[in-house]
């Protein structure tokens, strides 16, 4: 059976996003992991896996051990240059 929305759960979530905004907005971090690239960037984990994989993507990843991390301002730059080159991933 679908559980009902209700405006009190609207408010909860929306809280609860609002909370992340801000987190996010004031995060120092100089690194991502895939997962926060993926939900910052609105790529696809899967997709950004892909990329970091591929030397040749350009895509801004480095290993450290066995995950991978990306720097928020090359992926920034990155993005942004994908964007401008229309480029289809």
């Amino acid at each position: 059976m679908p559980s009902k929305v209700t405006e009190e759960s609207i408010l909860e979530q929306l809280q609860k996003n609002i909370k992340e905004a801000i987190k996010e907005a004031m995060d120092p971090k100089l690194t991502l992991t895939i997962e926060e690239a993926a939900k910052y960037s609105g790529i696809g984990r899967d997709k950004l896996l892909e990329l970091a994989h591929n030397p040749d993507s350009g895509f801004p990843a480095f290993r450290v051990g066995t995950k991978f991390l990306i720097s928020r301002e090359l992926l920034k730059e990155w993005l942004k240059k994908v964007a401008e080159e229309r480029k289809v991933l």
